[in-house]
């Protein structure tokens, strides 16, 4: 899942349609906002954020607000716009599909692995924060490779030392393949799920309802999650009052948190 603060990226999404704000106030993703707009978190008990746009002090001061608090954390993608872009593009795969500015990366690099543990993890650790936010585990779908399925699974080990929970953001491939071999709890304690029930149609530019055949497919996945034992989160894009009502049912249902994003910024 890639955020974007682009002049290009806003462009192009300030084209989508609006969306309702009912929804549930436990659980909100805010990966397009700053310590300026942290109001934005008042109404949510569990937040995430990205944190180059925070302090430790202002971390602290969310906690002291009753507030759960994760980071974000691409392990498996590289933006243009990280200050780390030029120290790891030779280790980049290829572009990203819908998302220009970034690249697929090479998880079975050492390089990046130690990057991501010693370096972001601790730098995210003493921050304060409660968990991390990992994104693009869907390397592996697009790499299905065992080097690149083992340098994820590396990551992870190494991100386990610290006293942070980890969400694993997407990558249903790579969740499935570590459940099938019951190593799943072992390397994270739960997954978050974009687009359920909406839809993103980068093409034209709206936000639409999500086909029945891959709803179904998600459900069914979520599903084997829960029984495993991971917590279940889902991110959705603009769902109108109604489909928000049918997604607060099927949450509260399976004991799942959700958010209704207004914005593909996530602001």
């Amino acid at each position: 899942m890639k955020r974007r603060l682009s002049f290009l990226m806003l462009c192009i999404f300030i084209l989508f349609v609006g969306c309702t704000t009912e929804q549930s106030h436990e659980y909100g993703v805010f990966l397009g906002i700053n310590w300026q707009e942290s109001d934005r978190l008042d109404q949510y008990k569990l937040v995430v954020i990205e944190p180059s746009e925070f302090s430790a002090v202002q971390i602290k001061e969310l906690h002291t607000a009753d507030k759960t608090v994760y980071g974000y954390l691409n392990i498996g993608a590289l933006e243009e716009y990280r200050p780390y872009y030029d120290q790891f593009q030779e280790f980049t795969l290829g572009i990203y599909e819908d998302w220009p500015d970034e690249r697929w990366i090479d998880v079975s690099s050492p390089d990046w692995q130690k990057f991501i543990i010693n370096e972001l993890g601790k730098q995210y650790s003493d921050m304060g924060f409660d968990g991390l936010f990992l994104d693009n585990a869907d390397v592996f779908c697009n790499y299905p490779t065992e080097n690149i399925f083992q340098g994820l699974c590396k990551i992870l080990k190494g991100l386990r030392k610290y006293d942070m929970k980890l969400i694993i953001n997407g990558g249903d491939h790579f969740v499935a393949k570590c459940m099938e071999n019951d190593i799943a709890l072992s390397l994270f304690d739960g997954i978050n799920q974009e687009t359920v029930f909406t839809s993103i149609d980068f093409e034209n530019k709206h936000f639409g309802i999500q086909t029945k055949d891959e709803t179904d497919y998600f459900k069914d996945y979520l599903t084997k999650a829960k029984e495993y034992g991971l917590s279940v989160y889902l991110l959705e894009y603009c769902a109108d009052q109604s489909l928000a009502k049918k997604i607060e049912t099927y949450c509260s249902k399976n004991g799942f948190l959700w958010y209704n994003a207004e914005n593909l910024d996530l602001r």
